[in-house]
């Protein structure tokens, strides 16, 4: 697969088409799926566009606060030196909310990268297509919508109009989407004008908690569907004063935030390879690839200390590898459905999850099972959590020590990747833990 840049013709012919539009930000995503990048002005779009932009290597090597990580061993040992992007066609759309001011489009490194996510993602793909076999993903996503604060600091506060009360969960219903319906329609309205397929939001059980469905497609155009969805749903909360966030658990009395993920495989023709009665061999080697492989990359579908909080029984949330038809107890979920329709959902990742890695993970794990035929083992029935598996690392220590030393991670991901994202997160994890907090005191200060 070979990446196509925007030209200067199709960047004069979206200026013509948005007059209103006076910044354009030109984004990568980092390993932990933050946007970066550069706002550039209308009149310097054109020469972005014709010759690139350059930016330090070290934009891969950020923690979630901005800070560059020496212990990765990329910034001082290297120079930090520059890496020259493109910009993706296609990418290039308006943010359609508020006054229309301003645009987006995406870039990636001319001749790669091995610390880019997306690159990571592209060579699963690659290996998938050099045995005839096209992964087709799609992406689920909860969040919450709060109130924006004065001084821009985030506090859980439900929005007016809104239950509060995580005892009377309003799951499916529509008053809470009524009540922000001019922020929903937002979403949809910008998620339109740049070419997300969006489907159904729906009400989830938590205060002010949604979730939005992204229609299926190729699997790097639904990784990058997914990081732009929470972009847009960002950017709709914010003209309406609110805010949004895909903190995984944002409170502990209310249900955490996830990112499911649909996958199938489909041959040069589009015929679904997972297809048949009964379960073709290549679904179940799929199935068993995922489940053994599930704990290696228990840092990428939780790559936070608060994603590791919503790791709680009876939430929905699985704690063990196990797979079932129509079960959502369980991590690998086979929804109904037959023919085309034949998928695995991967129910295990933090809403906050980068989508480039978690794909990418959820497609090693497809291909080490057909490569090596592994046998998923039996189906869980009814409450998986009853059952005795394989259980998930799910303390952060353990499982960036399992992904540090994983075969599998380093075969999918390569050696250099796994290195550097396990020094990233491990700092980012010992900074947090060292942290005294206000539970700290109320706990501890007067036990002696």
């Amino acid at each position: 697969m070979t990446d196509t840049f925007l030209t200067v013709e199709e960047t004069t012919a979206f200026l013509d088409a948005n007059p209103s539009v006076s910044w354009i930000d030109i984004l990568l995503f980092d390993m932990n799926g933050m946007p970066r990048g550069k706002r550039v002005r209308r009149g310097d779009l054109v020469g972005a566009a014709r010759s690139g932009l350059l930016l330090p290597a070290s934009v891969y090597v950020l923690d979630p606060r901005g800070n560059s990580i020496a212990e990765t061993g990329r910034l001082w040992e290297t120079g930090d030196h520059d890496i020259p992007f493109r910009i993706l066609t296609g990418t290039l759309k308006p943010v359609s909310v508020g006054k229309g001011t301003h645009g987006q489009a995406v870039m990636v490194p001319v001749d790669g990268c091995d610390m880019d996510p997306r690159g990571i993602l592209k060579t699963q793909v690659d290996r998938l297509a050099a045995a005839g076999q096209k992964p087709i993903v799609a992406v689920e996503l909860e969040f919450y919508v709060t109130r924006r604060t004065p001084d821009g600091k985030f506090a859980l506060v439900t929005p007016p109009g809104l239950s509060a009360d995580p005892e009377q969960p309003m799951t499916f219903g529509f008053e809470e989407m009524d009540t922000l319906g001019p922020f929903i329609d937002d979403v949809y309205r910008i998620a339109e004008a740049q070419g997300l397929p969006v489907d159904a939001v729906m009400q989830e059980s938590g205060p002010g908690q949604f979730e939005i469905n992204l229609k299926h497609s190729d699997a790097m155009t639904a990784a990058l569907d997914g990081v732009l969805l929470k972009r847009a749903v960002k950017a709709a909360a914010r003209a309406h004063d609110l805010e949004a966030t895909f903190m995984a658990k944002p409170h502990h009395d209310w249900t955490g935030s996830g990112m499911h993920i649909h996958v199938s495989l489909v041959d040069p023709q589009g015929k679904n390879l997972f297809a048949g009665e009964p379960m073709t061999p290549m679904f179940r080697h799929a199935i068993g690839g995922l489940r053994t492989s599930m704990p290696d990359f228990m840092a990428v579908w939780a790559q936070s200390a608060n994603a590791f909080r919503r790791y709680v029984p009876e939430s929905y949330v699985p704690t063990m590898a196990q797979w079932g038809f129509n079960n959502r107890t369980v991590a690998l979920r086979v929804p109904c459905g037959s023919g085309p329709a034949t998928r695995i959902e991967h129910r295990v990742s933090g809403a906050d999850a980068n989508p480039f890695l978690v794909v990418a993970a959820i497609l090693a794990g497809v291909r080490h099972g057909i490569v090596n035929g592994v046998d998923p083992g039996q189906h869980a029935e009814g409450d998986a959590e009853e059952l005795d598996g394989p259980e998930l690392p799910t303390a952060w220590v353990n499982a960036l020590e399992k992904f540090k030393t994983s075969d599998i991670v380093r075969d999918a991901f390569g050696a250099t990747f796994q290195d550097i994202y396990y020094r990233l997160k491990e700092t980012e994890r010992i900074s947090f833990e060292r942290i005294v907090t206000s539970l700290d005191y109320e706990w501890y200060a007067q036990v002696a």
